[in-house]
């Protein structure tokens, strides 16, 4: 979809959390606020507080399942986050991927949604490289998970699932000169 944002999200079924990818139901549109007048814009829902966290490198968050329903967004470093082997198989017939990769920057966010409340046993996250691991988490005002439709309701979103926007938007460009 390249009108919209396509996003790792940390989900959950039957309980446990597992890897989708998601394409946000609103779609970028033009803005209109100042300074970013013509641009696109995608509004990401209500947000509530933000924390700005820097993580050292090889650091090692353990086992957790999300605070809030939140976005991450990694600014800089790398973020291998897995699933704990209790957790799968849901479903015998179903092949769920059991990592992913995030790195910094522009295909650096993802949603995470696997609150306490919906998965009984969260996800592990680390911290691998050798630098400081810059992030963003910015909660969702009361846990509302955005509209959205499922990717791939096995695994994070493909390389290619996050850069086709940025490859949309440019051809879109080169349309206007």
């Amino acid at each position: 979809m390249p009108n919209t944002l396509n996003v790792t999200t940390l989900a959950t079924i039957a309980g446990k959390s597992v890897f989708q990818c998601w394409a946000l139901a609103s779609g970028f549109t033009k803005s209109s606020q100042q300074g970013t007048v013509g641009a696109e814009i995608l509004q990401l829902g209500n947000l509530s507080n933000a924390s700005y966290s820097i993580l050292p490198a090889r650091f090692d968050a353990g086992q957790h399942t999300a605070p809030n329903v939140q976005w991450v967004v990694f600014l800089s470093g790398l973020a291998h986050i897995t699933l704990p082997n209790t957790t799968l198989p849901i479903s015998n017939k179903t092949a769920y991927a059991t990592e992913a990769w995030v790195a910094g920057g522009a295909y650096g966010t993802i949603l995470a949604t696997d609150v306490a409340e919906f998965s009984k046993a969260g996800h592990l996250t680390s911290y691998p490289s050798g630098e400081e691991t810059r992030v963003l988490q910015i909660p969702i005002e009361g846990g509302e998970i955005p509209a959205h439709t499922v990717v791939d309701a096995t695994g994070p979103c493909l390389h290619a699932e996050l850069v086709g926007r940025k490859r949309a938007l440019a051809a879109g460009l080169d349309e206007l000169d």
